[in-house]
């Protein structure tokens, strides 16, 4: 079979062919609504990838402010210790 024989029987009306030609507005309503719900679902993955990322970073700063608390906490504690020492040994 030639080059143009398959180009022919490729671009040949079919029963099928026919049929989704028919329902062309059907199709095209179909198409509409699930490009709609493509970026609908794109859309709200999205937001929930940003919304995990900012819960993320709360949490984060939230451990980091307690964690400088602590360590102020303690090296305030540990200056006060060492003052006191240092104080008693020139007594």
């Amino acid at each position: 079979m030639g080059r143009n024989e398959i180009r022919l029987r490729r671009n040949m009306m079919s029963t099928g062919r026919i049929a989704r030609h028919r329902n062309y507005s059907e199709l095209m309503r179909q198409h509409d609504r699930d490009t709609r719900l493509k970026r609908i679902l794109r859309v709200f993955t999205y937001f929930l990838i940003v919304l995990f990322l900012l819960i993320i970073l709360i949490i984060v700063m939230r451990w980091e402010t307690k964690q400088t608390e602590k360590s102020t906490k303690n090296t305030s504690t540990e200056i006060f210790h060492l003052h006191n020492s240092d104080f008693s040994t020139h007594m």
